[in-house]
């Protein structure tokens, strides 16, 4: 399911700052392309390993836009 936006969190950003810059637009990227189409890049070397820190962070947060799209239970009287 395709998303229009993510949370990219200050984490991420001070994480990647400190790799060279080409490295830098791959992570990009690659954390663009799996948050808002569930799609993985093929990604190596350091840029590999940043993404696989942050890769668990954006999973969660995609479980929790599902929940969120899923049918709220009314919240009433319980059934005796």
């Amino acid at each position: 399911m395709e998303r229009d936006s993510f949370i990219f969190y200050r984490s991420f950003y001070e994480s990647i700052k400190e790799i060279p810059e080409g490295e830098q637009l791959k992570v990009y990227k690659a954390i663009t392309e799996y948050a808002l189409n569930q799609n993985e890049v093929e990604l190596t070397g350091i840029a590999k390993a940043i993404f696989t820190l942050i890769k668990p962070q954006l999973d969660a947060n995609y479980q929790k836009f599902l929940n969120g799209k899923k049918a709220k239970r009314k919240q009433g009287r319980s059934e005796q």
